[in-house]
């Protein structure tokens, strides 16, 4: 289904802007863009200057392809080509789309979850849609649009008729969840975790809690946090929340949401036992390892917040779908590549090297590692112990990146042989490198920060080892 249509007038005043230019196509418009290349028939197309390129420059391709109307700062006039086009001048396209935003969202009637923490946002956002399901259609973030650009146009996307929405926050600084939450509106707010990311910028754990904290700040008394049962940090974060209105998870004995166990399924996930406030589920869950198991008690004890049943939740979590390189279990050659390569911090790799190491027979994990970005002036130390690690429970390991020889050096140290602990100069080097020391039945992860372009390693590999699956006898 398409975007609500709204009128271009409805927007100028949404978003305190003057039509300048009354365009001859459309006085309507259904969703929004702020990339010209992406920008489809009668949508919005907001002119959000950029580190590289300044949308106000585009203006004319986006009319090119039917645009409905251009959002453009004020200060800088009528921009060039845009045709008969409608333009909206507003003081600053960039907070005028949140606004915009904010009146769309203040018409909902559905629920709205939100989803933010160090680790497995994006699949626990997964995760919670799919969770949802029994109440009928949910929107959820398409992608990485979690930041203060990507939520406005996730919500602008939306038919207004769904029952759900579910809207992934991301942040580098104090301040942003908190304008995210405010456009938003959640009635449902998660924090998965609290872990050592954006250390560069907000410097401390404690400062990450409080960050990721705005969720709950924003929430007002009517809404319900989720959150972890065992991390005192994001505990402290909650105490806008009222206790009743607070739902916890974690494993065995801990948590309103319990993981009681979970069996490895190989390549298929895991097989995980949950409590639900006493209530005994079993879900198939078609990813592995623990940590996503626990993602899946997020998941359950949002439903759980929202009214539905959790044998109904948990059926639905069977059949969840994660965006590509998280998580992903890639047949090649005999082998399974573990495709987790979208994000990493030290918290997620620790996670992932883990849930390898229970996927993998002993002997056959290996892994291709990249850097860490953004860890501050610890960067060194948590790189090295990174390597510690991973020698202790890989067979084999080639890593990139600027930090690539703390981690191996880490590695040695752990006992990992050096011949089979190497730096590599590019993705496609780790590849060649790993591909001859695995054999059938071995798992290969691959993990960096976004930065680092993994998944060209991830490619090299399934290049690499597939012909040995097709000349197989």
């Amino acid at each position: 289904m398409s975007a609500a249509r709204q009128s271009l007038e409805f927007a100028a005043s949404a978003m305190h802007g003057t039509i300048v230019r009354a365009g001859a196509r459309v006085a309507t418009f259904a969703g929004a863009a702020a990339d010209s290349r992406a920008v489809s028939a009668e949508q919005l197309f907001f002119a959000l200057p950029g580190e590289r390129v300044d949308g106000f420059d585009f203006v004319a391709q986006a009319g090119a392809v039917g645009a409905a109307g251009v959002v453009v700062a004020a200060a800088r006039g009528l921009p060039a080509g845009c045709g008969d086009l409608t333009v909206i001048a507003v003081e600053d396209p960039r907070r005028a789309l949140g606004d915009l935003a904010r009146a769309v969202r203040a018409a909902f009637r559905g629920k709205v979850v939100a989803v933010t923490g160090s680790n497995g946002k994006t699949t626990t956002k997964e995760l919670c849609a799919a969770a949802l399901r029994p109440l009928g259609a949910a929107l959820r973030t398409p992608g990485n649009f979690n930041t203060d650009v990507g939520l406005p146009l996730t919500i602008l996307s939306a038919t207004g008729q769904e029952a759900v929405w579910v809207l992934e926050m991301a942040m580098r600084a104090r301040g942003e969840i908190a304008t995210l939450t405010d456009i938003a509106r959640p009635h449902i707010g998660v924090i998965t975790n609290v872990a050592a990311a954006h250390l560069e910028t907000l410097g401390s754990l404690e400062e990450v809690a409080r960050a990721k904290g705005e969720l709950f700040a924003g929430l007002g008394p009517e809404g319900f946090a989720v959150l972890p049962a065992d991390d005192p940090l994001v505990t402290a974060q909650a105490a806008p929340v009222a206790p009743e209105r607070r739902i916890t998870f974690g494993a065995r004995a801990s948590g309103d949401v319990r993981v009681l166990d979970v069996v490895p399924a190989g390549a298929a996930g895991g097989v995980v036992r949950y409590a639900v406030y006493g209530t005994p589920v079993v879900v198939r869950l078609p990813l592995g390892g623990a940590h996503n198991a626990r993602n899946g008690a997020a998941a359950l004890a949002a439903a759980y917040a929202a009214g539905v049943s959790p044998r109904a939740a948990a059926i639905e979590l069977e059949t969840v779908a994660l965006p590509p390189h998280r998580s992903a279990a890639l047949p090649a050659g005999g082998r399974t590549i573990l495709d987790d390569c979208y994000n990493a911090n030290p918290a997620s790799m620790s996670a992932a090297l883990a849930s390898l190491a229970a996927a993998a027979p002993d002997g056959h994990a290996f892994a291709i590692l990249g850097d860490m970005l953004e860890l501050g002036p610890d960067a060194e130390a948590l790189h090295r112990a990174l390597g510690r690690e991973a020698g202790a429970r890989l067979a084999g390991l080639a890593v990139v990146g600027n930090f690539a020889g703390a981690v191996v050096a880490g590695a040695r140290d752990a006992g990992l042989s050096a011949e089979h602990a190497v730096v590599a100069a590019s993705p496609e080097a780790a590849a060649a490198t790993l591909a001859p020391w695995t054999a059938a039945g071995d798992w290969i992860l691959i993990k960096a920060s976004r930065g680092i372009r993994l998944e060209r390693a991830v490619e090299a590999l399934r290049a690499t080892l597939a012909p040995t699956l097709e000349g197989a006898p």
